[in-house]
């Protein structure tokens, strides 16, 4: 997983190079070049694992020795593919840091050399470009046995992290090397240990080749069950993730375990003495090589015909724990030094790709919700433009006109008559925008609770209603003593929302009815109307904003379909629930249901 950047840049040649060694990573401070050319080296003592870095531009060389110094390692700089060659003929070391494009001989050739000489195959090579990084090249790279491939600029971190890994199975290896020289009748057996120490080295290069490909946390739990388990001798893994609230750990996914061992485990609280939690709570692995350290440190626990032996590896990014790695055998073992720097580069390898996914899927989840609100801001001025134009345009010409008479004739009575529709409207209009805008950013629509009886809301929509649509009739079933701690403007709204909905988009002589009752703990309000059914494909998203079903012909548009996503807000917020069913033999019913007072 990479850590958060900062504003770093590598160059590299051609076409032109950067003379200016301040500056080549943005660093404010950076040691300066020595002034002994000669002096290739900075020693930390000569037991300290060495690492070669190979680039043509000294700035970079300078750049890179300020970013590794807090390792303690051995650095060696060479400024060319065939000063490192010399170099690699008399030391070894942990890992070289090999620069893509370089005058004279570039670094693919330089790691291909490398590769073909038997002191050097095994040496680890993490390639560095300020290039894009296209398939060709990862393709070369890999080819001549890089380990890893970083665009620059990357964060100093994570240079850090990829390098530390090699350096730590380095030491490992070097402390087997020596045991063999001071122990010669043991040499069997170092040999044995030397050959491990290769092995890990190239399951971790191919593992952390695999991670780097990963982009969801499912892909990192495959690359460690496909080839870390296998690498690692292990029968059954799971990987346990930090819950959001950090209270326990939960298991995203895990192989070999038998479910009902999972059903068990799938949650664990942090308080809990499990290796897992322990873990992850002292931020170091737990080693148990038997059933006998298993019992004596964990007695409440019974892991027979589980595991014989068992590691739990905490997932720590920047001293933050992410989870744990949980890994049984089949058998018993003792784990050696080189094993426990095996199975903790292992688990840090995991980490920083979670962690890097982490990241990922922030930054699209941002990306997404920038792009939500920029196509709703869009969309509201478009709404507020066109379908408020015209009605404000005879709220306007209307009051002209009566500016200019001092008598109501017929004309000017239907005028003003005009300018109260146009106001109603319009205000309906403005009032569904306020709401949407509450219910999307504003973290929902204010609700004023009162006890309220639903049958005075029924009564004065109703009034207001009709008089919108003269000529229609309502059949009306209210029954007495229904209430509730509600907000009445609200219940009004939803009322006069539904009854609008029904008159307008039902013929003119079509019934359309509203009753209200009492079922057990609920107030429920139903209304109904005899027009056409809503459309199969309409019905599924009817109550989303900017929905509205077809009017027919000498029918008028009366809002700016936000009405029923408007009633389906209002409701939830008072913990009840609306739906609808439509068909051609029954009408359509809308059905709101709130919880109510009871006795």
């Amino acid at each position: 997983m990479f850590h958060e950047g900062i504003a770093t840049t590598m160059s590299e040649r051609p076409p032109q190079r950067e003379t200016s060694p301040r500056g080549v990573l943005g660093l404010a401070s950076l040691p300066a070049p020595r002034d002994d050319a000669s002096d290739n080296t900075v020693t930390r003592g000569s037991e300290a694992p060495g690492v070669l870095v190979v680039d043509d531009n000294p700035a970079n060389l300078v750049s890179l020795e300020a970013i590794l110094e807090p390792l303690g390692v051995r650095l060696t700089k060479a400024s060319s593919g065939e000063q490192a060659l010399r170099f690699l003929l008399r030391e070894d070391y942990a890992v070289i840091l090999l620069d893509v494009r370089m005058t004279g001989m570039n670094g693919f050739e330089t790691a291909s050399l490398i590769k073909q000489r038997e002191r050097t195959r095994n040496v680890p090579i993490i390639f560095l470009t300020a290039y894009g990084r296209d398939d060709t090249e990862l393709v070369t790279g890999y080819s001549t046995g890089a380990v890893d491939f970083l665009q620059k600029p990357f964060p100093p971190e994570v240079l850090r992290s990829k390098v530390s890994v090699f350096v730590e199975l380095f030491r490992a290896q070097h402390q087997v090397r020596a045991q063999s020289e001071l122990l010669r009748q043991k040499e069997a057996e170092a040999r044995e240990l030397a050959h491990r120490a290769a092995g890990h080295i190239d399951r971790l290069r191919d593992f952390t080749a695999r991670l780097s490909e990963a982009s969801t946390v499912a892909e990192v739990c495959r690359a460690l069950f496909e080839q870390g388990l296998v690498a690692a001798g292990a029968k059954a893994g799971a990987v346990n993730l930090l819950s959001d609230d950090g209270e326990a750990l939960e298991i995203v996914d895990a192989v070999g375990y038998p479910e009902q061992v999972l059903s068990r485990w799938r949650r664990i609280p942090l308080s809990q003495r499990v290796p897992l939690t322990e873990a992850v709570r002292e931020q170091k692995p737990i080693w148990l090589g038997s059933l006998e350290e298993w019992t004596e440190r964990y007695p409440h626990l019974n892991a027979h015909g589980i595991h014989e032996s068992a590691i739990a590896l905490p997932l720590l990014v920047k001293g933050r724990a992410l989870g744990v790695i949980g890994l049984s055998f089949a058998r018993a073992r003792l784990f050696t030094e080189m094993d426990r720097a095996f199975f903790s580069a292992l688990a840090h390898a995991c980490a920083q790709a979670l962690e890097q996914v982490r990241l990922i899927t922030e930054e699209r989840r941002v990306h997404e919700e920038l792009r939500r609100r920029s196509e709703f801001e869009q969309q509201l001025v478009g709404i507020v433009s066109h379908d408020l134009r015209n009605p404000l345009a005879a709220i306007a010409m209307s009051v002209g006109l009566l500016e200019k008479k001092n008598e109501l004739s017929d004309s000017q009575k239907r005028t003003v008559q005009r300018i109260g529709q146009a106001s109603e409207r319009a205000a309906r209009m403005i009032r569904d925008l306020l709401d949407f805008t509450k219910a999307r950013l504003g973290g929902g629509i204010a609700l004023h609770r009162q006890p309220t009886d639903l049958k005075d809301v029924v009564t004065q929509v109703l009034d207001e209603v009709q008089l919108a649509h003269p000529g229609r009739h309502v059949d009306v079933e209210v029954a007495s003593d229904v209430r509730g701690e509600w907000d009445p403007d609200r219940i009004a709204q939803v009322v006069t929302n539904l009854l609008s909905n029904a008159l307008a988009y039902s013929p003119q002589g079509a019934p359309v009815r509203l009753r209200t009752f009492a079922e057990g703990g609920h107030a429920l309000l139903s209304v109904y109307n005899g027009g056409d059914p809503i459309p199969h494909e309409l019905l599924s998203r009817l109550f989303e904003p900017m929905t509205r079903g077809s009017l027919k012909e000498g029918q008028s548009s009366r809002s700016i379909g936000l009405g029923l996503y408007i009633v389906r807000d209002i409701v939830r917020g008072h913990g009840g629930s609306v739906d609808v069913v439509s068909s051609q033999d029954d009408g359509t019913t809308f059905t709101v249901r709130l919880p109510r007072l009871t006795e």
